[in-house]
């Protein structure tokens, strides 16, 4: 392998609340280019109906594992499919998807660390939807450290010239400055 070609990873990311912002955001994401394969852990007809009242052209395909990683191309997302519990409408929360928003957490987390994912990437939960479902539900955070089976966990926030880190253990923020 040439020394300057790196590896291809594949990056997990979960869009989150179905009747949110994340599903749009992802959607947002098949128009650009990566270097390394981006798997969708969502529910494929959801992101097909939302594209599809934004006026996106997106092209689907189903994710497969067995294959070897290839970069992103943009108009397409690979998308690991879950299913939902019930329809989903955009701006409208429904508990009853709440498993749905926790299996792809799952999926995404199992992936990592068995190193089929190199990341995982996670958008905007409705923590008081998991709740009013009957699942204890603090945050991504606390959620991957009980999937990882881990007591000391961090969360990490960085931009370019600033790193802010957030402790559940603690319950201290931490901030630094790039120099």
């Amino acid at each position: 392998m040439n020394a300057n070609k790196k590896k291809v990873q594949r990056i997990a990311i979960t869009p989150g609340e179905p009747a949110g912002i994340g599903p749009d955001l992802v959607l947002a994401l098949a128009k650009e280019s990566f270097p390394h394969q981006v798997v969708v852990c969502a529910n494929k007809d959801m992101l097909a109906d939302r594209a599809k009242k934004l006026g996106l052209s997106v092209a689907f395909d189903d994710y497969d594992p067995s294959t070897a990683p290839t970069p992103h191309k943009p108009g397409t997302l690979l998308v690991a499919n879950a299913e939902l519990e019930e329809e989903v409408i955009a701006g409208e929360l429904n508990e009853l998807n709440s498993r749905y928003v926790l299996d792809t957490l799952t999926h995404a987390a199992e992936g990592n660390m068995k190193g089929e994912f190199a990341a995982v990437v996670t958008g905007p939960v409705h923590k008081g939807v998991i709740n009013r479902a009957g699942v204890s539900f603090s945050g991504h955070t606390e959620f991957f450290a009980h999937q990882a089976n881990v007591q000391h966990v961090v969360m990490m926030l960085a931009t370019e010239g600033l790193r802010v880190a957030w402790s559940p253990r603690t319950y201290r923020w931490l901030m630094w400055l790039k120099r």
